[in-house]
């Protein structure tokens, strides 16, 4: 029979891990990377002439990983950290808190595409994105590449491709903002519903897999359906009104400022979640080591 003395010890290790856990990886601090991320995000949620505030986060150190609402995701063109720009064009709401720098915000605003994929990509069928369409997917990759408020919604890239380690999964896009996004680009052209996976890359450039040409309304049907889908769920629709808010990605300055707070609301609640997770963790450990010395 196991040592009661033993048994003792295991248990109040497994209580303990529940409760202090910390997840650390050698040579990294993450609760001040945790410090930091939020720091970020918090002087990029108010107005400039507000000093930025930060929240004690001493109760939740090591309980996150990768969840930040500050950060910058793992990609070719973006940043380690977000940083003041001076963005220009359709890129400059994002100039406060910016993952991207001019270079690429410039580009953004001057191409039809991006990493050798074209949003115009049925001109095999004389058919080319209107310019109303053609400023939301513009808009879309501001946000993707300058956005400092993807944090809570970055997740591993699996596998990883060339051009990046990480992606936006089931970021919470408003609504309304997904209609006004179809409204603007049903009439158009694709050639696929998942802009993510419908295209060969092998001779360098994005070229349809299916060479059929329909309008946007009838390769996804509904609004909901074109957001979610056409990046392979990047982003999920919900309704404006949602309890902890929602994204835009058509803003000015002061929407930008706006995406911080509800990122920092879904930040905060993943933190919280984080810290229960490990303490129900322990638990479950610590009840397992009962079960195994009760019936020993």
């Amino acid at each position: 029979m196991m040592n009661k003395g033993f048994f003792c010890g295991l248990l109040l290790a497994a209580l303990l891990f529940s409760v202090l856990g910390e997840t650390t990886t050698p040579g990294h601090d993450r609760a001040k990377e945790d410090k930091a991320a939020e720091t970020t995000a918090n002087a990029a949620s108010v107005p400039a002439t507000t000093p930025p505030t930060t929240k004690d986060d001493k109760s939740h150190a090591g309980h996150v990983t990768t969840v930040m609402a500050g950060k910058c995701m793992k990609a070719r063109r973006h940043k380690q950290q977000p940083s003041k720009e001076t963005l220009e064009g359709i890129c400059a709401p994002w100039s406060e808190s910016s993952c991207c720098n001019a270079t690429t915000a410039k580009d953004i605003h001057d191409t039809d595409g991006s990493y050798n994929f074209k949003w115009s990509h049925c001109e095999h069928d004389e058919r080319h994105i209107s310019k109303e369409c053609l400023n939301w997917f513009r808009k879309d990759l501001c946000f993707y590449e300058c956005s400092s408020h993807g944090g809570p919604w970055i997740a591993q890239e699996s596998p990883a491709r060339k051009w990046r380690e990480e992606r936006f999964r089931n970021l919470p896009l408003c609504q309304s903002e997904c209609n006004d996004w179809f409204a603007a680009c049903k009439d158009d052209f694709t050639c696929s519903d998942n802009w993510y996976t419908g295209f060969n890359y092998s001779t360098g450039e994005g070229v349809c897999i299916n060479t059929t040409c329909r309008t946007i309304s009838d390769t996804f049907g509904n609004a909901k359906n074109f957001c979610e889908k056409v990046w392979d769920n990047s982003f999920k629709v919900v309704p404006n009104n949602v309890t902890m808010g929602c994204i835009k990605i058509n803003v000015d300055a002061e929407g930008v400022q706006k995406n911080g707070k509800v990122a920092n609301e879904y930040y905060q609640t993943q933190k919280a979640t984080g810290g229960q997770t490990r303490l129900a963790a322990g638990i479950s450990v610590a009840l397992s080591v009962a079960l195994l010395w009760i019936v020993q």
